[in-house]
Formats: C-alpha cells, sequence, structure tokens
C-alpha cells in the first residue's frame, strides 16, 4: 500500500532555497574573493591565466542553494523535520557539489592542493549554514 507524499512548500522552498544561496555566495565572496584572492591569483598566474567569470558562479550558487532545501524537504518525511535532517542534507550537497568536483581537479596537478582542500572545507561551511538556515526557513 502506497502512502501518499506530503505537498512540497514550493514558495518555501524557493525562499528558503534562495536565501541558503544568497548566503553561500556571500561566505564564498568572503573567503575566495576577498582572504584567498592572492593565492587564487597566484595559481592562476602559475598556468598563464588570469580569473576571470567568477560571477558565473553566483547563479550557480543560488541553484545549490535551492537544490540544498529540495533535499532537507525531501528528507523531511523520512527523518524528521530540524537541524539533523537538514545536516543530513548539506552533508548530501557537499559530497555532491564540493567533494566530487574538486577532488576530480587534484589529480590534474593545476591547483595547489591547500586551495583545493580550502574549497572542500569552505564548502563544508557554506553547506552547512545555508541549508541550516534555508531549512529553518522553509514550512510545508
Amino acid at each position: 500500500m502506497r502512502t501518499a507524499k506530503p505537498k512540497m512548500n514550493i514558495q518555501g522552498l524557493m525562499l528558503g532555497g534562495l536565501t541558503a544561496g544568497l548566503l553561500i555566495n556571500v561566505v564564498e565572496y568572503l573567503i575566495h574573493g576577498v582572504l584567498l584572492d592572492a593565492q587564487w591569483r597566484a595559481a592562476f598566474a602559475a598556468l598563464g591565466k588570469t580569473p576571470t567569470g567568477w560571477t558565473t558562479f553566483i547563479p550557480s550558487n543560488f541553484l545549490v542553494g535551492l537544490f540544498g532545501v529540495w533535499v532537507y524537504a525531501r528528507f523531511r518525511p523520512h527523518y524528521g523535520p530540524g537541524p539533523k535532517t537538514a545536516l543530513r542534507s548539506a552533508f548530501s550537497i557537499w559530497i555532491v557539489f564540493w567533494v566530487i568536483p574538486t577532488m576530480a581537479l587534484q589529480p590534474m596537478n593545476l591547483f595547489p592542493n591547500t586551495l583545493l582542500f580550502t574549497t572542500i572545507l569552505v564548502g563544508l561551511l557554506d553547506s552547512i549554514l545555508a541549508v541550516l538556515f534555508g531549512a529553518w526557513i522553509y514550512r510545508p
């Protein structure tokens, strides 16, 4: 016997997800665009390149925020509402959007490992803060 799926609150999903994306963008800018800017410029210079196109990450980060809150909304019926479920959701998006793609760059030796692993750690911070906050906003 199938049970009916709870309805997802699309407005809550959009508000929580876009807020989560905004938080990701702020953290990413502060850490990569301000604190690590010199290291990123040096890494690109070593490749004979200039870092451009950082703004293309802005819409992607909003999509990651939306996806993180969507995962939370999907996990909620199974694990219940609250921070524990939000952390499960955050860990899920962290693996998919930060760990796997960043680790795939490592064997290419394009960027220093310190920058790659910092990116992974910053992604964990982003994911946790964003999904916790987005989940707090989301209401079914």
